[in-house]
């Protein structure tokens, strides 16, 4: 039953997003292992890209959009499906898509290009940051945030903050590796934090609900099945009236304040590594590229919901302020 049911899954995803151009030069395979904001950026961002580069869409290039609803089962199966398709390059977006595409194209000589992905060497998609040369006809960009950064942005928020709830997919293998980045930069900075865990987004609620009392801010990374409920995050941190910190600002209308990258210029990056491969050149000369340019943004409504002022040390790191809907840019 779960064969037939993941099957089904595919042939809808795909069927209907797949765009029929005909004689299409290339047919490239964009797959992201959930949908939302960050994610989407990031698709848009590569489309973009290749698009300026002067690959038209629906004349020079035919693509395959899915989306693996948060299931690593059904990422495999879109990957066989693409393979089955002939793409001549897969998109993989995010680390379980990354890796679910790795395990199917391994072999192939069929070029895969990663996004938003924390920690491709961690998550044995390439062997070395540095070197691509023994790299598995794989590249990409990289996401990596900066926990410790994000952490020490929470501190100056209040002196009175101690101890930071932390919601993450135990099988998502960069939630944990930043999670555990988290836990290992806490200590220096006079924290400690608190854990809770989701598989699921089902379980999200739950998982937030179980920090109310036990913490004084919570905390999401780039845990994409985390960010897919983010609204029960955001409802428990209003209940406990604590800020809530998000390492996603194309999320910032669901916390008090986001840090990290923008992900549509993260999808541009993607989309000019594209480029190169289309262009000739082998993944294994393209080293792992990653995003460099955070920002900070910070939501004044929902910070006075929970009677919060930003201290001036927080407000001088802000490049984006949201108030009554509206994000102004510093």
């Amino acid at each position: 039953m779960k064969r037939l049911s993941v099957g089904l899954i595919v042939g809808l995803i795909v069927g209907m997003l797949a765009l029929s151009v005909g004689a299409s030069t290339l047919k490239i395979g964009i797959c992201k292992i959930v949908e939302h904001p960050a994610l989407d950026a990031v698709e848009q961002g590569t489309i973009d890209a290749l698009t300026a580069a002067g690959y038209e869409r629906d004349v020079d290039v035919e693509y395959l959009l899915a989306s693996a609803q948060g299931d690593f089962a059904v990422a495999i199966s879109i990957a066989q499906n693409f393979l089955a398709q002939g793409v001549d390059l897969v998109v993989a977006i995010a680390t379980p898509t990354a890796q679910a595409a790795l395990e199917v194209f391994r072999g192939s000589g069929i070029p895969i290009i990663y996004a938003a992905v924390t920690d491709p060497v961690g998550a044995e998609l390439i062997l070395s940051a540095i070197d691509p040369s023994g790299n598995e006809n794989v590249t990409g960009v990289s996401d990596m945030i900066p926990v410790a950064a994000h952490l020490r942005l929470l501190k100056d928020l209040s002196p009175d903050i101690t101890r930071i709830g932390m919601i993450y997919n135990p099988g998502e293998a960069n939630s944990v590796t930043l999670t555990n980045m988290a836990i290992a930069a806490a200590p220096g900075l006079g924290l400690t934090i608190v854990t809770a865990t989701a598989d699921t987004t089902a379980n999200v609620q739950m998982a937030a609900q179980s920090l109310i009392g036990r913490v004084d801010a919570m905390y999401v990374t780039t845990d994409n099945t985390v960010v897919s409920a983010i609204d029960s995050v955001l409802a428990a941190s209003l209940e406990a009236g604590v800020p809530f910190l998000m390492a996603d600002p194309t999320s910032i209308a669901h916390a008090t304040l986001a840090a990290g990258f923008n992900y549509y210029d993260h999808g541009l990056t993607t989309g000019a590594l594209v480029s190169q491969v289309l262009g000739g050149t082998s993944p294994n000369e393209i080293p792992m590229a990653l995003q460099e340019r955070a920002e900070v943004y910070l939501n004044l409504d929902l910070a006075a919901s929970i009677g919060l002022e930003f201290s001036q040390a927080v407000i001088d790191q802000a490049t984006s302020i949201l108030y009554g809907g509206t994000a102004f840019n510093k």
